[in-house]
């Protein structure tokens, strides 16, 4: 009798008929974390914002996704209308098979982490879904979690996307740029994962190009965690962050906005190779 009364307890606590001011913020975070870990599939749209050079720079893409092995299959809609990109872990040499529905009118094979398909995006293909996105926001919550009561607002309730979401924000009260050593074999892409920030944000801080304009012993910038605020959408039933809009020192850095969600739909094998019915490669 006890079990099933906590078992009712614990179906009530995360059920959509509960109020903003009714969630625990830690147990937010760990539902979030564990929602992610259950992810096998995922097919979304992605409609995101970055900026770049000082501009915000739009984009929009269908995704398909396999968690593991890690799969990816992108169409386009901006900035490159009707480009395909199909990438596939431990496939290819790694890179991604690309139909940039342009000039030179062929399938190529590109580099995730290329000059051109890093070309105005924060991220690489592979960075794509929530177990990423995840990995950030967990390493924010672990690194402060004493703070987060402090640190987090619940702002109420809000529908998106046909989801009840909580209105969230996260604000590193802390937020700092501090200095970084370059260890031997970093660049700046390896640096940005370790240290869980924007890859692109942190090329900008530093006034670089290229991810590989770094050397062992040089003395770098560093943002001491991946954002100064985040404004997130949080979906009542998922706990995935469906919206997430982030600044840093100087302001606005980039919105990400998830809709047409599905997790763990069928997919058929094919549906992650280039001869798949409907795919131009």
């Amino acid at each position: 009798m006890t079990r099933l009364i906590t078992i009712l307890f614990t179906a009530l606590l995360f059920s959509g008929s509960l109020t903003a001011q009714e969630i625990d913020k830690h147990e937010m975070f760990r539902k979030m974390m564990t929602t992610i870990e259950g992810i096998k599939t995922l097919s979304f749209r992605l409609d995101k914002t970055e900026r770049i050079k000082g501009k915000m720079m739009p984009g929009a893409q269908d995704v398909k996704l396999n968690a593991s092995p890690f799969k990816a299959y992108l169409k386009i809609h901006i900035p490159n209308k009707g480009a395909e990109v199909l990438y596939i872990e431990g496939a290819n040499k790694g890179n991604c098979k690309v139909n940039p529905n342009a000039f030179p009118y062929m399938t190529l094979n590109l580099d995730p982490d290329g000059d051109i398909l890093r070309k105005d995006q924060h991220h690489s293909v592979k960075e794509l879904g929530f177990k990423y996105t995840g990995d950030l926001l967990n390493y924010v919550y672990t690194k402060y979690k004493s703070k987060i009561d402090e640190f987090v607002t619940i702002n109420g309730e809000i529908m998106y996307d046909g989801r009840k979401c909580l209105n969230v924000t996260l604000t590193n009260k802390e937020y700092n740029i501090e200095s970084y050593t370059v260890l031997p074999g970093e660049d700046i892409l390896k640096i940005a994962r370790k240290l869980r920030l924007d890859e692109y944000a942190l090329l900008e801080l530093n006034n670089m190009k290229d991810f590989d304009d770094v050397k062992a012993g040089q003395s770098i910038k560093v943002m001491n965690s991946l954002c100064k605020k985040i404004e997130m959408y949080i979906d009542m039933e998922t706990f995935l962050p469906l919206y997430q809009k982030l600044y840093d020192e100087k302001g606005l850095m980039a919105t990400y906005e998830y809709t047409k969600l599905k997790i763990n739909p069928h997919f058929h094998a094919e549906e992650f190779t280039e001869d798949y019915e409907g795919y131009k490669f």
